[in-house]
């Protein structure tokens, strides 16, 4: 019987003998630590290649920084940067090359944004710059392809509004158009839309409310406005909404919105007229801040009808379409005609104003409130100049306003006190602002206040001020010899003499007790003083708390809003332990955040299935499906939280 060498017990002793020390030398070897002090700069792209219209994800990361500040991003003119939030690094990752141990380290702060390109080409993004202790770091420069849409006329966008230039609190329109090439005979009256096998897929930066640009605010929430839109016949996806990321047994896809379309006729790309159907998505705002607003760009992706043959199949070309944003102008009021009594307020107001008291005397102090009341940019009003009134100078002495916005009226109080004696009116205060449905600068006035202003009373010569403790009658007898002058009680006289012992025991005492105090709170404010761990600690309260509501909200037949209410205590819980903000937290930044941290994948999926449950409820999910969360997720919650502070986050 041969027997292989190689499996001989002696052999497989000896080469034993040899991998054991050469193990034990690389396990025992310490890593390489290069550079781990020195503070660096880096920078991350999600992707090298897009196309144009669409983002990516740019994340620069100060590593080894105990204090950083944000980067500059300076000569980004090719791209638009929208900051996606910052979060807290603290990573080791050890690799072995050539037999050699290194360890990076990544202990610092990483900044994310998101890079629109405003055109096509090989695109070169400038290396970030930071300031660190004194010195300039400039990170490495990258380079970007963006594709340009290949030139078709199945589906064409276009992005426009109803008004170029707006005022703050001006309403303005945002509409997106989607112009799809009409079925070819004998088709023709066939939606070219709702015949397609899978939707094309839109995407529309302004259709949520977390993507719109800083600065303005829809008329509706964007749930309200979508599910309007909702269809069953087919349409166009939007930003994947409705979409699920974990594999399951019903249907995975994402919803149809389809508005009420029009036909119309068009040119295509060879200048010929030809039938289109358009379809509208519109969306209304208001600005409440000066500066430029920027909507898009829009992208298309899909599968359009080309040609039918003589049996009825239809034939598709895939499409990439892009329409380029729309950019919005909000511009202060004209500075020809302000009036001197503008007071930097924009909208529609009213005005009124209290004195009181009405009557007092020449010294006393009177409260002056004007209540502007109205919808505009409240908060940007100024308190108006009533000091430089004439009538006021010469009467009154006023002091600075106080600034309060309450509701829907912002409230300036002044004190005054009133210089000559009389029977007089506190005079009109005039106020003006720029209305901007007239476009035109308003001039309000208050009413003149009736007020009553006698003379300051005078102390006669005679009048004295009794002592407080002296009894009504009693005689004061006044001496005039000796040290014991004017004191007519001696029980009252005690040794003052100065004991150095007791004084130098009670100053050693305070500094005993400062020292403790000083000790015992340095290790309390760096606790109490570090912001996101007290956000992380009261992250799994927060979240049973707003459970809690959610499912009570379910149980009393109030099934989408305690979905959506269950939806943001998840998102919520996640949001905080990652210190991030809730508000740009998504259903599927939930998922990649819980796989960052390694979270079991069984846990996963279960918290995925409940945010899918609660975002489709907003659109007439099952109504039974969410009255099973009622009872299914809070042990789900406790297990998430179980899983999150096993890893000592």
């Amino acid at each position: 019987m041969h027997r292989d060498p190689a499996n001989s017990p002696k052999l497989r002793d000896r080469s034993c003998r040899w991998w054991l020390p050469i193990g034990l030398l690389v396990l025992l070897t310490p890593p390489t630590l290069a550079a781990q002090d020195e503070p660096e700069l880096l920078v991350e792209l999600s992707r090298q290649r897009i196309y144009e219209g669409e983002s990516v994800e740019y994340q620069v990361i100060l590593n080894h920084v105990p204090s950083p500040q944000p980067p500059r991003l300076d000569g980004f003119d090719d791209f638009q940067v929208q900051a996606l939030g910052e979060n807290s690094l603290d990573s080791r990752q050890i690799s072995i090359i050539n037999g050699r141990m290194t360890e990076v380290v990544r202990q610092g702060r990483a900044y994310r944004y998101a890079l629109t390109p405003k055109r096509s080409g090989s695109l070169s993004i400038p290396g970030p710059v930071a300031e660190i202790d004194g010195r300039t770091y400039t990170g490495p420069a990258l380079t970007l392809v963006v594709v340009p849409p290949a030139d078709q006329d199945l589906a064409v966008l276009e992005i426009t509004s109803d008004r170029e230039h707006v005022y703050p609190m001006q309403p303005f329109t945002i509409r997106c158009t989607i112009a799809v090439k009409a079925l070819p005979e004998p088709v023709a009256d066939r939606n070219p839309v709702t015949v397609l096998r899978r939707l094309p897929a839109l995407s529309m930066p302004w259709a949520t409310d977390e993507s719109l640009p800083a600065g303005v605010k829809p008329d509706r929430t964007w749930q309200d406005w979508i599910e309007r839109l909702r269809s069953s016949r087919g349409g166009f996806s939007i930003n994947n909404i409705g979409s699920r990321s974990v594999i399951s047994l019903f249907d995975d896809g994402p919803l149809g919105f389809l508005p009420e379309p029009r036909r119309t006729t068009r040119k295509d790309r060879t200048g010929r007229d030809a039938a289109y159907w358009e379809f509208d998505f519109v969306r209304r705002f208001t600005a409440c801040e000066l500066g430029e607003l920027s909507f898009g760009p829009v992208t298309l992706k899909g599968a359009f009808v080309a040609a039918v043959d003589a049996d009825a199949r239809a034939e598709t070309e895939d499409v990439f379409a892009v329409a380029k944003p729309r950019i919005v102008i909000v511009r202060d009021a004209p500075a020809e005609g302000r009036p001197d009594s503008y007071i930097q307020a924009i909208g529609q107001f009213t005005l009124a104003a209290s004195l009181v008291p009405s009557e007092a005397k020449v010294g006393d102090p009177l409260t002056l409130t004007l209540k502007l009341r109205g919808e505009g940019t409240l908060d940007a009003a100024q308190a108006p100049d009533v000091a430089g009134h004439p009538e006021v100078a010469e009467r009154f002495r006023v002091y600075e306003a106080t600034e309060e916005t309450r509701g829907d009226a912002r409230w300036f109080t002044y004190s005054l006190r009133p210089l000559q004696p009389g029977q007089t009116a506190f005079p009109a205060i005039p106020v003006s602002y720029f209305d901007v449905d007239q476009e035109r600068y308003v001039s309000l006035q208050t009413s003149p206040i009736p007020l009553s202003i006698a003379e300051a009373e005078r102390i006669r010569e005679g009048e004295i001020a009794v002592a407080p403790g002296t009894r009504s009658g009693q005689a004061i007898e006044v001496r005039q010899d000796g040290i014991l002058a004017n004191i007519d009680d001696l029980a009252s006289l005690r040794n003052q003499s100065v004991r150095p012992a007791g004084w130098l025991a009670y100053v050693s005492l305070l500094g005993v007790a400062y020292v403790g105090i000083a000790l015992a709170s340095r290790p309390l404010s760096r606790y109490f003083g570090d912001a996101e761990l007290q956000r992380r600690r009261a992250a799994p309260g927060r979240a049973r708390l707003r459970l809690r509501a959610a499912c009570a909200e379910i149980q009393a037949g109030c099934q989408r809003d305690g979905a959506e209410q269950l939806g943001a205590a998840v998102t919520g819980l996640v949001a905080d332990m990652a210190g991030q903000s809730e508000a740009g937290m998504t259903s599927r930044e939930v998922e990649r955040q819980l796989a960052a941290w390694d979270v079991a994948d069984e846990l996963r999926q279960q918290v995925a299935r409940l945010l899918e449950i609660c975002d489709g409820a907003r659109y007439g999910g099952s109504s039974g499906q969410v009255q099973e969360l009622s009872e299914s997720a809070p042990p789900l919650v406790d297990r998430l939280v179980r899983a999150l502070k096993g890893d000592k986050r």
